[in-house]
């Protein structure tokens, strides 16, 4: 009996270690849907509140008039042997050429960009071949093209219907996701920030496998490993305070109100900025399941908790009942914890707390 609670104590160690990555980055999505609208609320300088040309700019102003971001928007077409050509996408790419004319607009396929990643990022690049899913290959582009170029990163399916010239003073602007976090279909940002660097750096730490296609590629490299480390850099600036310099900040399109949903690049919406056609070409089986844990995410969380706790106790019973814890009396009556029987306590030369 006693090597059978053993091995059964040993397993469900072993177990817990090997998912210890997973258990992590759960946990920071967990932080990122319980602190975020707190850190908006509590930072409303975050906030950038985007306004049309010839109507009153209550958004967020540079202290100088430097534009920090380069007259660049990249999009990633990564084929990969699938049948889509470029011309589905024809009239969002001409959108943005006929707005910004003096923009130079860039193309990344398969070819230019896995050169472009092995020339410049090698460190990455193995991660970057080795994904199972194209999605996350473009995810990573993305932001290495951007610490790199840096400019105006913009998903296929986004259609420009306004000029982002007026936003080029921003060190880095961003819409708002639902319900928490950022959106990485549209994504500014001067080069060389030091938030595309922390999101490189991590990749390597996040490149884990998971039972579903969706998360793995959510928490990989997608939206929500994104916001996770959006959050992370917020607690920086945080520290930081007024030591943080400008062009080390960030912002999230906001109207003039300070709301964010106007401008969230959620399914097919129409903002000031763009038209999106929320296509999800990478969307499968799971991620219906995501949008619904998303949606009741608060419930989730408490049966997630709850499902630790039944664990933690299962632990403790099977840790106390094996006959390798004889040193936990002993620590209980260290830390003054352990109850002594009043048979005990009347025992001549006993030691005991009153």
């Amino acid at each position: 009996m006693r090597s059978k609670i053993f091995y059964s104590l040993a397993a469900v160690v072993f177990a817990i270690f090997l998912a210890r990555h997973h258990f992590r980055d759960l946990i920071e999505v967990g932080r990122t849907y319980a602190t975020y609208h707190t850190y908006i609320r509590s930072h409303p300088d975050v906030l950038y509140k985007y306004s049309r040309p010839g109507k009153f700019d209550n958004g967020n102003s540079s202290p100088s008039s430097r534009k920090y971001v380069p007259k660049i928007i990249h999009r990633i077409f990564l084929q990969e042997g699938r049948k889509s050509t470029l011309s589905n996408y024809r009239a969002g790419l001409e959108s943005c050429r006929r707005i910004h004319p003096d923009w130079e607009q860039k193309i990344w396929t398969d070819e230019n960009a896995t050169e472009f990643m092995r020339e410049h990022y090698p460190a990455i690049a193995p991660h970057y071949t080795g994904y199972a899913q194209s999605i996350q290959r473009a995810n990573i582009l993305r932001y290495a093209l951007l610490d790199h170029f840096g400019g105006v990163y913009l998903d296929l399916d986004v259609t420009c219907l306004d000029s982002l010239d007026r936003l080029r003073h921003l060190p880095w602007l961003t819409p708002g996701a639902y319900p928490a976090g950022v959106n990485n279909a549209f994504i500014l940002a001067k080069p060389g920030h030091p938030h595309l660097k922390e999101l490189l750096f991590k990749v390597p730490s996040r490149n884990i496998r998971w039972p579903m296609p969706y998360v793995e590629n959510m928490l990989s490299t997608g939206c929500m490993y994104f916001s996770n480390r959006f959050m992370s850099y917020a607690r920086l600036l945080m520290r930081l305070g007024e030591d943080a310099p400008y062009e080390a900040k960030f912002f999230v399109l906001a109207d003039q109100d300070g709301n964010m949903e106007p401008h969230m690049l959620r399914g097919a919406v129409r903002t000031p900025l763009f038209a999106h056609a929320g296509a999800s070409s990478w969307h499968g089986w799971d991620a219906a399941m995501m949008v619904l844990i998303g949606q009741y995410y608060g419930y989730f969380a408490l049966l997630l908790g709850m499902l630790h706790g039944t664990l933690f106790v299962g632990l403790v019973v099977l840790f106390r009942r094996s006959n390798r814890c004889t040193a936990w009396p002993n620590i209980r009556r260290s830390i003054g914890t352990e109850t002594i029987p009043d048979h005990e306590r009347l025992s001549p030369g006993k030691e005991f707390q009153a």
